[in-house]
């Protein structure tokens, strides 16, 4: 399978994000990529995005945020570019699970479902999250 990348711009709203669910599904099967590995990648981009509209105070939600992802023959990798306040997501403590909390696994699922996970705040200030999904 060749390399092939798709550009989005997501627009910082919660509503919109089953769009987009149903959007990069249909991308990641016209590319053969197995279900089980859609409905992996899928999820932890939707967790990724949901916690940047919630969470990154985004100085002008009516820019959109950048995902590209790409898709080849052993990966899938999606980057997201928000210029929100900085969180690096890869230093990560299990959820207390005795607990049992309603919200805030959104985090500890990215980390199960990817392998690999990296933060970058570059010096214009975005934040660039990537994550990197193995096809299975």
């Amino acid at each position: 399978m060749e390399e092939v990348r798709h550009d989005i711009q997501v627009p910082a709203d919660m509503s919109k994000l089953c769009e987009l669910r149903d959007m990069l599904g249909r991308i990641c099967e016209e590319h053969d990529v197995p279900p089980k590995t859609i409905r992996r990648m899928v999820l932890a981009i939707d967790e990724a995005l949901s916690n940047v509209i919630e969470h990154a105070s985004l100085k002008d939600s009516s820019k959109p945020i950048e995902l590209s992802l790409e898709i080849n023959g052993d990966r899938i990798v999606a980057e997201i570019r928000d210029r929100g306040i900085p969180f690096d997501p890869v230093p990560f403590e299990k959820p207390n699970r005795k607990s049992y909390p309603r919200r805030g696994f959104g985090l500890y699922l990215i980390h199960m479902i990817v392998d690999r996970i990296d933060y970058e705040r570059t010096s214009d200030g975005h934040n660039v999250l990537t994550l990197t999904k193995c096809i299975e």
